[in-house]
């Protein structure tokens, strides 16, 4: 796969894409490695 995380950097091996809502009610989907969409998912358990 190609690309960087947007989160961290790092190249992607795995891809998740997250939406992202701005203020202004805009949405923006995002690419996540493995790693960091696992953080992300943990982070939404509370």
């Amino acid at each position: 796969m190609d690309g960087t995380c947007y989160w961290c950097g790092h190249r992607l091996d795995g891809i998740h894409y997250v939406t992202f809502y701005e203020p202004d009610g805009r949405e923006r989907n995002e690419p996540l490695c493995d790693e960091c969409y696992a953080e992300w998912l943990e982070s939404l358990k509370g």
